[in-house]
């Protein structure tokens, strides 16, 4: 009986070691799992917070430009909506009791000096130099805080700090801010809060009216069969029509019969056979052409498949691809919504890639209605701070899937950068600014 007692305990006991090791494991599994999801958390907060802190750099930058305060309302709308995702994207962040407080009041201040501004142009006051200073120190200080959070995120992702030791980084952002929010609360006349502020409702370019778009080109246009499909294709590419393989057929808005050979994929649009799409694989060499020898290219590669009266606007080379957007052009009018991309090999000037959606989804002859306002006095209300180096004509999208006719400034401000103006042709307005951006790849615009 005793011995039979003493196996009992003996293994009730390693039953029990046996128990609490595996809860312990379970609870250190459950603990790192946890922790796991808070980095990731973290981590998706941290990023947001770059997108945005990216987004009130170019709203500050634009707003520097705007001459109208129906311009200004819009950008301030921008900043209102970025500073307040930033705000939550800051508050997200858990790093233990950290409080970011200045940064946190930075941005708040942010939004609610440009929107007393906005109420001061629509007042009919104008902005004083002073003002526009302060926007460019809000810019400047801004840039600095985009710059400081990217390469924390950077850090963060390619795993050579922890979240901890980016929390006490960004204590230490913080706090460098202090000064910026001491400058901003001696200015007197800004009408700055510190109210939170509410979430907006955006008008985005994902909006019910873009998504129910038809395309009138499509609708106008007869549909056609798959054999007449397969021989455009392979003109396109230049290939013979038995290389071609037949692949799923797409539907919806761009309905399209779809091939691939070993190199390529194209799609040939149900209704008109327009080439919708190009995709290659081809890897590009040595770049033995230069970006002009690329849209010369292009430009005849446009007219072989019918896409005629198509200017090439601005271009991008990477990895040995030249990539040159083309817009068509009524009369004197740019029109930006119908955009094709083609993209060269500067190694052979082949063509790697085409993309005509928004040309095929856009593209009409339009009613452009008459000037009611002069080149000279679209040049007016230009901030004092821009020269206009050429006034022409654009049709330019809006976000809500609309088109505005205007005319487009080429300007430049004191420090060299080129801003790009558009104007409505009737009334006069700020329809929208662009900033280009220029580098040893090509002209972006943000």
């Amino acid at each position: 009986m005793k011995r039979r007692k003493i196996i009992k305990i003996g293994a009730f006991s390693a039953a029990l070691v046996i128990s609490l090791t595996a809860w312990g494991i379970i609870g250190s599994v459950k603990a790192h799992n946890y922790k796991t999801q808070i980095d990731l958390s973290n981590q998706k907060a941290l990023t947001e917070l770059c997108e945005y802190m990216d987004s009130i750099e170019v709203a500050l930058t634009k707003s520097l430009y705007a001459g109208t305060d129906s311009m200004l309302g819009v950008l301030t709308s921008e900043l209102q909506r970025d500073s307040a995702g930033a705000k939550e994207s800051l508050s997200a962040i858990s790093a233990g009791e950290t409080q970011l407080y200045n940064t946190y009041k930075f941005l708040s201040q942010v939004g609610e000096f440009t929107a007393a501004l906005n109420r001061k142009a629509a007042a009919g006051e104008e902005i004083t130099e002073e003002e526009r200073q302060t926007l460019k120190t809000l810019l400047d200080f801004a840039a600095g805080l985009s710059l400081k959070f990217e390469h924390m995120a950077s850090l963060l992702s390619a795993d050579y700090f922890t979240f901890d030791e980016i929390s006490e980084r960004l204590l230490e952002t913080d706090a460098g801010s202090e000064n910026m929010v001491s400058y901003l609360e001696s200015i007197s006349d800004a009408e700055m809060s510190f109210e939170d502020f509410p979430s907006l409702i955006y008008d985005g370019p994902y909006s019910d009216n873009i998504l129910n778009k038809e395309s009138q080109l499509l609708k106008s246009s007869k549909e056609i069969s798959l054999d007449e499909a397969k021989t455009i294709a392979a003109k396109a590419i230049g290939v013979k029509e038995n290389l071609l393989v037949e692949d799923e057929q797409t539907s919806g808005k761009t309905a399209a019969y779809c091939f691939r050979t070993d190199a390529y994929n194209i799609s040939v649009t149900k209704n008109g056979g327009y080439v919708l799409e190009i995709m290659s694989d081809v890897a590009a060499g040595e770049e033995r052409l230069t970006s002009a020898d690329a849209s010369e290219k292009a430009s005849l590669f446009l007219n072989s498949l019918g896409y005629y009266d198509m200017v090439s606007t601005y271009s991008a080379v990477n990895d040995g691809i030249c990539t040159i957007n083309f817009a068509y052009k009524q009369g004197s009018f740019i029109c930006y919504p119908d955009l094709i991309k083609v993209s060269v090999s500067l190694t052979d000037g082949k063509i790697t890639g085409f993309e005509a959606t928004d040309y095929i989804m856009n593209h009409i002859e339009r009613n452009i209605p008459d000037f009611s306002i002069t080149p000279d006095e679209a040049m007016e209300n230009v901030v004092p701070t821009l020269t206009v180096k050429k006034v022409s004509a654009a049709v330019i999208p809006t976000p809500s899937g609309n088109e505005r006719y205007t005319y487009e400034l080429f300007c430049e401000d004191n420090d060299g950068q080129h801003i790009l103006i558009y104007k409505d042709i009737e009334t006069g307005d700020e329809a929208d600014i662009l900033i280009l951006l220029y580098s040893d790849n090509g002209t972006l615009t943000k």
